[in-house]
């Protein structure tokens, strides 16, 4: 008698989040909703990862078709740290 294997499960992908990640860039007319401008090429950025919130504040360049795209340079910060900074400028006056 022939033993019979079972089949394997098919596991369907788990559902992904919309993407926060704006690696193509964006436009001066369309700068993402979680896109805050801090002038000149600095930018505030709110993103979830891993169910995490993150606030990244970076350097972005105007690439040649003039899309604004990020840079290496800049910080990240977990949302408890964002705020206490946050807490702690308003605090000294800034």
């Amino acid at each position: 008698m022939k033993r019979v294997l079972p089949e394997p499960a098919t596991s369907a992908a788990p559902a992904k989040k919309p993407s926060t990640d704006n690696t193509d860039g964006f436009t001066v007319d369309s700068i993402p909703l979680h896109h805050y401008h801090l002038g000149e090429d600095n930018y505030a950025v709110v993103s979830d990862f891993g169910n995490t919130i993150n606030v990244h504040i970076r350097k972005f360049r105007t690439d040649e078709n003039g899309r604004i795209i990020p840079i290496k340079k800049g910080a990240s910060f977990s949302l408890f740290v964002w705020e206490s900074l946050s807490d702690e400028i308003h605090r000294l006056g800034f």
